[in-house]
């Protein structure tokens, strides 16, 4: 084992995590990402010792190594890795951890969706990002709904439910106000440029159960609705991350059906944008090249623009089943590393949209075109009093 291990004795925390069957232990000679990763984490919390019958993984965040040149250190499993940029140090180790747990989970298929329920009715609303998912999702828990996730949708492959996956809100500026809750603005946490609110601490009492799928609801900007923003070239895309280097430049151009790909600069950070005929997959190519080469991804934008303008009337439309499925297959979390999908499914998509649709069975599936957050919360209050 690599001598840098004899540093375990500056470990002074440890955070014990349960995902579903995924045990998960958490070290850090950091007292502030521990208390961070407890914050966001606290409804995983795990008193008791790891179960040898269940799957593990073991991560350890060393921000004051004495070797690697001084630089911070990840262990994952054994695999040691020197993190370069200090500013991202705990942006990185989070991004780590959540991917590594969203590739061994296999109770649960886990698309990232934010969840709500009413009246015993589990109710999946996707969205590419800046569509207004979680803004959405605390419109909705004000009017009483019951929230389960604003990141991930998790689905019982035994009992057909999708369960709550209550980690501490990260949510962007501005949201509260527009949500109707601007007092907590100056309670919240700030950490990436994002506030960090427990749902309990939004609304108390709000927090759901388990509940039957009963609606999915995919949130897309009028003008692609409208075929205003089609093209044969496929999808745009914007990857920002903390830097770049030649080799995934090269690495993110080589992937087949992507063009234009360029560099910007966005809020001082370089950012890929390409447009891609499979962008779900092109995507968790290049995030798999980040992690390989401790890139942190900052954030992902889906479409040409940011975000829709929201001024248009939102408008729910039914679609079918089948579409719905396809969508969320493209947020299926864990991608094509995903030890569910190789392990259980023997790396086919198709079996995994078989198990998607048994999960999903009678739900209704509309795609709800975005425009004022009355109007989006309106249709869906309807929907569900139906």
């Amino acid at each position: 084992m690599d001598p840098m291990f004899k540093e375990k004795d500056s470990i002074t925390r440890q955070l014990n995590l349960r995902f579903f069957d995924l045990d998960t232990i958490i070290k850090s000679d950091s007292v502030n990402f521990i208390t961070l990763f407890a914050r966001m984490y606290h409804r995983f919390q795990n008193d008791k010792p790891p179960s040898t019958a269940r799957s593990q993984v073991e991560f350890t965040l060393i921000a004051n190594s004495d070797k690697h040149q001084g630089k911070p250190v990840i262990i994952l499993n054994g695999e040691v890795w020197p993190v370069s940029n200090q500013e991202f140090l705990e942006g990185y180790a989070y991004e780590s951890i959540l991917s590594t747990i969203t590739t061994k989970v296999r109770s649960h298929v886990l698309i990232h969706a934010g969840v709500v329920s009413c009246k015993d009715r589990g109710i999946i609303i996707t969205a590419d990002t800046r569509h207004g998912k979680t803004t959405l999702v605390l419109e909705l828990i004000r009017r009483g709904f019951k929230f389960l996730s604003d990141e991930m949708a998790a689905l019982g492959r035994d009992d057909h439910r999708v369960h709550p996956f209550p980690r501490c809100l990260w949510i962007r500026g501005g949201t509260l106000e527009i949500a109707g809750f601007p007092a907590l603005v100056s309670r919240a946490s700030a950490w990436m440029d994002k506030l960090l609110l427990d749902i309990e601490e939004i609304k108390p009492g709000s927090l759901g159960e388990a509940a039957p799928i009963r609606h999915i609801i995919i949130l897309q900007d009028p003008a692609e609705a409208q075929g205003e923003l089609q093209d044969n070239a496929g999808q745009e895309l914007c990857v920002m991350v903390d830097r770049l280097d030649d080799a995934l430049l090269a690495a993110a151009g080589q992937n087949e059906g992507v063009t234009g790909l360029r560099v910007e600069t966005d809020c001082g950070f370089p950012t890929l944008r390409f447009r891609a005929v499979r962008p779900s997959f092109v995507l968790s190519r290049i995030e798999a090249l980040c992690r390989e080469r401790r890139i942190l991804v900052l954030d992902v934008i889906k479409g040409a623009r940011a975000r829709p303008t929201f001024e248009r009337p939102a408008r729910l439309k039914p679609i079918p089943k089948s579409q719905a499925v396809m969508d969320l297959l493209s947020r299926f979390q864990g991608g094509y590393m995903s030890e569910l999908l190789h392990d259980e499914f023997g790396g086919s998509s198709a079996r995994l949209v078989m198990e998607l649709s048994a999960i999903m069975g009678q739900a209704d599936c509309h795609r709800l075109s975005v425009g004022p957050l009355h109007e989006m919360a309106d249709l869906v209050c309807n929907l569900v009093s139906v």
